[in-house]
């Protein structure tokens, strides 16, 4: 059986936040779009991080102990989000920016990847997306909910 590889796998279609843009901006780009997390690119296009709900309610929590439980409460469970529960948080409408939040690394993968070995990297990194580049640039993004679909595919065709 041949293997499947990350560019037969992955989203073509990813949205990008720029790291200068406020965090309620990017919040608002997060649940428009109905995803959990998102790529931070810089003025030039370079990928220097990601955001996530996780980063926003984390930072949404800093200093507020009834927002805390929330922060944990996300804590691995990005997804479990919705735009409600974001407005929520209470983001400042103020000057905080994307660059001041985001998760400063971006896992990702060459486009040519085996399944298997981006499975494995999801685990080590403990992430629930890696981004697929093509020489320098993002050409995709893989989240664990594709890795699922591989699964529930495979059990179809049993």
């Amino acid at each position: 059986m041949r293997e499947i590889q990350a560019y037969e796998l992955m989203n073509r279609e990813v949205i990008k936040v720029r790291d200068d843009m406020t965090l309620q901006t990017a919040a608002s780009i997060l649940a428009g779009n109905a995803i959990s997390g998102a790529p931070v690119v810089d003025g030039d296009g370079s990928a220097v991080g990601v955001i996530s709900y996780s980063d926003i309610a984390a930072h949404a929590a800093e200093g507020d102990e009834s927002l805390s439980a929330s922060a944990d409460y996300l804590q691995g469970w990005e997804d479990k989000l919705n735009a409600e529960d974001l407005d929520s948080l209470q983001i400042d409408n103020g000057g905080t920016l994307v660059r001041d939040v985001m998760t400063p690394t971006v896992y990702t993968v060459p486009h040519d990847t085996p399944v298997k070995y981006i499975a494995r990297a999801m685990i080590a990194g403990r992430v629930h997306r890696l981004f697929v580049t093509k020489g320098d640039a993002i050409a995709g993004i893989i989240t664990t909910l594709d890795l699922l679909s591989i699964l529930a595919r495979d059990e179809d065709e049993d």
